[in-house]
């Protein structure tokens, strides 16, 4: 029988839970895919319900396994994510949608709390975006009364994030750690408290929040809870963290000058450091795994799903791979530029306002110069984002890749060409679970993280400094096209 804890990844596309061994090698996994709920009017939202119905369906089979030992629970949640509930005994009482960070409803909210939000990024190292909680919050609030009323304090609830409120579930507390809490852009990470400023703005009080504790710590797992999931009643269950500090974590642990790259449905790029460091621009985070060790990083909006978007809409090609191929089967045309921001853009930008456009197609370009520009558009979006990270946080001397999309060998080369630092894999290829699970064992062993575990890198590839030379000039010609199609918005 092997001694595991558990992690679980609330992701904005499914739920996964992985058994970790104390080598962090996964010993089992299960997953379940969860729907999105998206419509014209920018709505991208979870149900609370499918969560956790999608957490028992994942962790039973584990718990049942007469191989494992389970000996803690911990869970990963993603980036702003917000709802309302009402907590009880059981599980939570959804009194509202799970609102992921795409969702974009509450943009004609922005604008009034642009500058209080710009102001304040000194406080919560958040750069102004409507993806964050100030904005949604604002936007709630006027579109229902319940809503309106848990706001103001008048009816019974809470205001968290999924991950919270399935901590709420297992435990019986509203806790939350200092991940997800820089997440929501409320949280003044200076101080190591909730915004005064920010939660007066929006017209909460601390107490509707979830109490702040440190990542590594745990509580009990409550009886009923247990019988619903098939665990032990007592299981030290870690409060865990969010996705993308965990998968620096866990691609590159707290190694300094390790950055990581994740190109899945969007973009990260993300660098590990000791100290809490802003940017002057205002274009990159800074989110606190413990008191001495944060992450400095940026997502952008727009990855793998620009190639989604040429399978399902466009028709290019039947699958992502076909897709790769095409790609590849011609070089790139000087001639021919992809402005990538299908998805309008979060980091370095932080502009919605953004779209997709080609530029310079002409009749003799083919499905696959059309296919090699998108990828080479997104290659060169990837170096302008590691660009912003790496003036705050210093150059890598290596990038550490995760993310499905990059499992491709000619993928990867592009972007370690475009990143123009040497490429590895983690081993475990796991990093956001393996995050968590770093977190959960040293939580069970009450040790520093750095002593839990460190991953082993995989070399990769090698940057060829003339590819990367191109994606640099490219990366300008995107720069110059931006100021010319859209240059009405104001930057914060």
């Amino acid at each position: 029988m092997t001694d595991a804890v558990l992690a679980l990844d609330l992701s904005s596309s499914g739920v996964r839970a992985r058994a970790h061994g104390r080598a962090l090698t996964v010993v089992a996994e299960r997953s379940v895919d969860i729907a999105t709920r998206v419509s014209a009017d920018g709505a991208s939202c979870h149900d609370l319900g499918a969560i956790m119905a999608a957490v028992r369906e994942v962790v039973r089979p584990l718990a049942a396994d007469p191989r494992l030992r389970i000996v803690a629970l911990g869970a990963s949640g993603t980036a702003s994510s917000l709802a309302m509930a009402r907590l009880g005994d059981g599980a939570p009482e959804p009194l509202s949608e799970v609102l992921l960070w795409s969702d974009s409803r509450a943009t004609s909210y922005y604008p009034e709390l642009a500058d209080d939000l710009a102001a304040a990024y000194g406080r919560t190292l958040c750069p102004p975006d409507v993806s964050y909680w100030p904005a949604k919050l604002r936007y709630l609030a006027d579109r229902d009364g319940l809503a309106r009323g848990v706001i103001a304090g008048a009816k019974d609830g809470v205001i968290a994030g999924a991950k919270d409120l399935v901590f709420a579930w297992l435990t019986g507390l509203l806790w939350t750690d200092p991940m997800s809490a820089a997440s929501t852009g409320m949280f003044d990470s200076a101080g190591w408290q909730w915004d005064a400023t920010l939660l007066d703005r929006a017209g909460i009080t601390a107490g509707r929040l979830p109490e702040l504790h440190e990542a590594v710590e745990s509580a009990p797992l409550i009886p009923a809870a247990a019988r619903d999931l098939g665990l032990p009643a007592g299981l030290p269950v870690t409060l865990g963290g969010m996705d993308g500090p965990l998968t620096q974590l866990g691609a590159a642990s707290t190694r300094e000058r390790t950055a990581s790259c994740t190109i899945g449905t969007s973009i990260a790029v993300r660098a590990g450091s000791a100290r809490r460091s802003a940017d002057p621009a205002r274009r990159t985070w800074c989110y606190p795994v413990t008191r001495g060790f944060w992450v400095i990083g940026g997502a952008g909006s727009n990855g793998g799903n620009l190639f989604t978007w040429l399978r399902d809409q466009v028709g290019l090609a039947a699958t992502i791979a076909q897709l790769a191929d095409l790609a590849f089967s011609v070089p790139s045309d000087p001639d021919l530029t992809f402005v990538p921001y299908l998805h309008g853009e979060r980091a370095p930008l932080w502009r919605a306002d953004l779209r997709a456009a080609f530029i310079g197609l002409a009749a003799h370009h083919s499905s696959a110069d059309m296919t090699r520009a998108v990828l080479d558009g997104l290659a060169a979006s990837v170096l302008e984002l590691a660009e912003a990270v790496e003036s705050v946080a210093g150059v890598p001397e290596r990038v550490v890749f995760t993310g499905g999309f990059i499992r491709d060998a000619r993928l990867a080369q592009l972007m370690t060409d475009a990143l123009g630092v040497p490429a590895a894999v983690p081993v475990p290829d796991a990093a956001t679970s393996v995050g968590a699970g770093i977190l959960a064992w040293a939580a069970v062993e009450n040790v520093p993280l750095a002593e839990v575990f460190t991953p082993r890198l995989e070399p990769v590839a090698d940057p060829d400094t003339q590819v990367h030379e191109w994606l640099r000039a490219s990366m300008a010609r995107m720069a110059e096209l931006r100021r010319v199609l859209w240059p009405q918005l104001r930057r914060n």
